[in-house]
């Protein structure tokens, strides 16, 4: 259960770096109480601490509302991460994006069934299924089963407004499980609900003797197999055995966050970890956000059974935060091959354009770095062959107008992502990126 200091300070650090604007609304006591799983009590209380210290006010008959009096003081104490990503949305490149591809979408195809959805005028007057549209689950049943090897039907999965609220949802549900370890993975905004809920976030090489070690103990495993770093890298077959069996052995649930599986360069996804462990222990999430538009909020859990039981114990206190109207449309976008057509025409554009860009990269930085295709086909790995480390790339390449994203752990290594970039303009990007590494 977090305290009401732990709630303060987490409304209290959104308002200083700027997440919260002045004038923005706070969730309502009742509200609030529900989100967190905290007591109305608990929730008032941190209200009123940040009242007293001036970072809200109360309106009668309104709510609590973020002030604007400790802007002034407070604007010398923003952060250099803060600092720099002010900077970055400044770049004319942005090759840390992941927009799409807008030749790839074909939107008047997609406004047709949005129409289409929008003529279902009895089916739109009530609200949405709490799991998400009976039709549009059996479809993603479908889907999944067939493209990536998931066990369950209709009746295991959950539908929600992206996967944070997905991951919400599974803290209310693992409200006794404490420690989650992120497997050789970095999700911070997956960090943060977890951390909001009170659970203590652990980083774990790709070991398994490292889970288990004194210091991890966790009760829960994160992976992201199919983006298993941050160059896009799959998880071997070896690797997915170990962690099923490891699971098995000290009874653990595993979380696949099934981000990228479908944009493989020169492969085919592997099974999913659901699949071998045959839906037993395995929770499989997955998005349509990077399939379709990063606007469409529709994203999709697998329950085992047992959490399926508790779900649906539960599901009448839940709203479905997924439009329902986006959910018919999708469903029938589903069902009539769209999507799968969607997905090999998007994976020819970012293998055609990561190859162009690896093919004038090399020219233009012939004696400066090797530019090299990652497994994620829209993504590009820039190496330096000088002394440069990653973060001192990374700086430049923003100041010469280009937002890049550095590699951990390998030095003078960047990541360029061409996923939304126009292709049209390689050259004026690499000569601007080019001034980082002279």
């Amino acid at each position: 259960m977090i305290k009401y200091l732990d709630l303060y300070e987490h409304y209290k650090n959104l308002i200083l770096n700027g997440m919260l604007l002045p004038g923005t609304k706070l969730p309502s006591v009742r509200r609030c109480s529900g989100e967190f799983s905290l007591s109305r009590t608990t929730v008032e209380n941190a209200y009123a601490v940040l009242a007293a210290e001036g970072y809200i006010f109360s309106k009668p008959q309104s709510g609590y509302f973020v002030s604007d009096l400790l802007i002034e003081n407070e604007s010398n104490m923003t952060s250099p991460a803060v600092s720099d990503f002010g900077k970055q949305t400044e770049c004319k490149f942005d090759m840390v994006t992941t927009a799409a591809d807008r030749e790839s979408f074909d939107f008047s195809l997609w406004r047709r069934y949005v129409k289409s959805a929008w003529r279902q005028d009895e089916r739109l007057l009530s609200y949405g299924d709490s799991m998400g549209e009976p039709d549009l689950r059996s479809a993603i049943a479908k889907y999944v089963n067939s493209q990536r090897g998931v066990v369950g039907t209709a009746e295991n999965i959950v539908i929600s407004a992206g996967t944070q609220s997905l991951l919400s949802i599974l803290c209310v549900l693992l409200k006794e499980e404490k420690n989650i370890a992120f497997w050789g993975f970095d999700f911070p905004k997956g960090r943060t609900v977890f951390e909001d809920y009170g659970k203590n976030v652990i980083s774990v090489s790709k070991d398994i003797l490292d889970m288990n070690s004194e210091n991890c103990k966790a009760s829960v495993i994160y992976v992201s197999p199919s983006h298993n770093d941050s160059s896009g890298s799959v998880m071997q077959m070896n690797e997915r055995t170990k962690i099923i069996e490891y699971a098995r052995k000290e009874n653990i649930l595993v979380i696949e966050d099934d981000y990228d599986s479908e944009f493989r360069y020169g492969s085919h996804p592997m099974l999913s970890l659901q699949g071998l462990d045959g839906g037993k222990n395995v929770v499989y999430i997955g998005t349509f956000s990077k399939l379709l538009l990063p606007s469409i909020r529709v994203s999709f859990m697998v329950l085992p059974q047992e959490l399926t039981r508790l779900f649906r114990e539960r599901a009448a206190l839940y709203n479905q935060t997924a439009s329902k109207a986006e959910q018919i449309a999708l469903c029938q976008y589903i069902t009539d091959g769209h999507l799968l057509a969607r997905i090999r025409k998007q994976k020819r554009i970012y293998i055609s354009k990561s190859e162009k860009l690896c093919s004038r990269g090399n020219e233009l930085f012939k004696g400066l770095a090797l530019f090299t295709r990652c497994e994620a086909a829209y993504l590009v790995k820039v190496k330096s062959i000088t002394n440069i480390d990653s973060e001192t790339l990374s700086k430049g390449a923003i100041e010469n107008g280009v937002k890049v994203r550095p590699i951990k752990n390998e030095p003078g290594a960047i990541l360029l992502s061409c996923a939304g970039f126009n292709i049209d303009e390689t050259d004026e990007m690499l000569m601007m990126l080019r001034k980082a590494f002279v």
